[in-house]
């Protein structure tokens, strides 16, 4: 089990989401990766993974409106397109970060 990042920024104007994870350098990832890559089940196919939805559908002007934390394991992010089911584990959001690491 991944431990919880140490912050979560949003950072709306660059449609970023900053996360430091303990003794690590920030991570920066695009709003559009994160909603891209949404775990729910109506983004990916529940049983194989696959996605579901069309990267090409993200709307350009995507802006976050909520973090919910969920237990000690995860956040619940809320888009402006009016998604909010994806539940983003701390392990999901390493994963995610990875491509965007110094």
């Amino acid at each position: 089990m991944s431990d919880a990042p140490a912050n979560i920024r949003a950072l709306q104007s660059e449609q970023i989401l900053e996360l430091t994870w303990e003794n690590q350098a920030a991570v920066r990832i695009p709003y559009k990766h994160l909603r891209g890559e949404c775990p729910c089940a109506s983004c990916r196919n529940e049983w194989t993974g696959e996605l579901i939805l069309d990267p090409s559908t993200i709307r350009p002007d995507l802006k976050l409106e909520g973090m919910e934390p969920i237990g000690n394991y995860a956040i619940r992010l809320g888009w402006n397109d009016g998604h909010s089911s994806g539940l983003y584990t701390w392990e999901t959001l390493e994963r995610l970060a990875l491509p965007f690491r110094g």
